[in-house]
């Protein structure tokens, strides 16, 4: 009898092979047919870096996650996914979401009564299935989200007819790449453990949302970061926490250490990786150039966190920008001798 990779036979074929087909991977970028930039996030890491995000920007912040994931699904719909008419339009409809939802780990959607199931944060699936029925019912509406259960999430929608400004456009980049491969398992899981796909967009529209706010952050951590809008200090530094209490592998001895770790750790997330990278000084300072990037201040966060676990000193972050190239400046906090 042969002998069967028992991992072999955990993994979803017909999923990874849907996914493929969906998504294209270039230069440390996920994208689907339309140019739109996704990131790969763990269920557990992105409650995480929500806690640390909320803490930080100091303010309730889940309406705001809904109405960002809702405009941004909003956007992303414009592809008329879900548009059907005639006979058994509904069921046409229902199929179709829940193969969007399939597609992208989302969990499962139901439209009567609305809700769904998912391992995910569930502010943000409310918002994206309140857009969802949006556009098959051609409505407005008002929208409650509760949570019923553990991973069971019930919305209650209102029809309203004030009107309600169609959400701008989100970057898009060149879709010039390979498919995307990647293993996963059945219910989206790699390595037993929970994963989804999330548009960049929404997390621009939630930094947009933050303005006016006032985080709270001391004298000391600001002085270390670039003159930047709260939203995007709030969400960078959730990302730096989230990285330093994380538990991966990020070995960068030398520049080519970082090209490399960079590519594994964050390109395989769709956070993009550098054109090039320079040494500063003797004590680990470093300048990377990047070509796109659609959410800087979540790449610039898990760049901090990675130096700070490579060289076990704080960081002091810098970042510039021409118009085609970003440049993140990383390297030690205090003056060294």
């Amino acid at each position: 009898m042969p002998l069967i990779d028992e991992a072999d036979t955990l993994l979803d074929f017909d999923l990874m092979n849907d996914i493929s087909n969906e998504f294209v991977f270039s230069k440390g970028l996920i994208l689907d047919k339309n140019g739109n930039q996704w990131y790969l996030w763990r269920a557990d890491a992105l409650e995480s870096w929500w806690r640390f995000f909320e803490e930080l920007i100091d303010a309730p912040m889940g309406r705001k996650l809904v109405n960002s994931a809702c405009d941004e699904e909003e956007h992303l719909l414009d592809s008329t996914e879900l548009d059907f008419t005639g006979i058994f339009r509904k069921k046409k409809a229902l199929n179709a979401l829940q193969q969007r939802w399939r597609l992208r780990g989302w969990g499962i959607p139901y439209l009567n009564p609305p809700s769904f199931d998912s391992n995910g944060l569930a502010p943000i699936f409310a918002g994206i299935l309140q857009a969802d029925i949006e556009r098959i019912n051609s409505k407005r509406y008002r929208m409650l989200w509760q949570e019923k259960s553990a991973g069971t999430t019930l919305l209650t929608l209102n029809e309203t007819n004030s009107p309600i400004t169609a959400p701008k456009s989100s970057t898009t980049f060149p879709v010039d790449g390979e498919q995307f491969k990647i293993e996963v398992e059945n219910g989206w899981k790699i390595d037993g453990l929970d994963y989804f796909l999330l548009p960049a967009g929404l997390f621009n529209r939630l930094e947009e949302s933050c303005t006016g706010l006032v985080a709270n952050i001391g004298e000391d951590e600001r002085r270390n970061w670039p003159e930047v809008g709260d939203g995007f200090l709030s969400m960078a530094i959730a990302s730096k926490k989230l990285f330093i209490a994380g538990e991966e592998l990020f070995l960068a001895a030398d520049l080519e250490g970082w090209i490399d770790s960079c590519r594994t750790y964050f390109g395989s997330k769709g956070m993009s990786v550098p054109d090039s990278i320079e040494e500063l000084d003797s004590n680990g300072g470093i300048k990377l150039k990047f070509s796109e990037i659609s959410t800087l201040s979540l790449t610039v966060g898990n760049l901090a966190g990675a130096w700070v676990r490579c060289e076990g000193r704080p960081v002091k972050v810098g970042i510039e920008s021409d118009g085609n190239f970003h440049y993140i400046t990383l390297k030690n906090r205090y003056e060294l001798p």
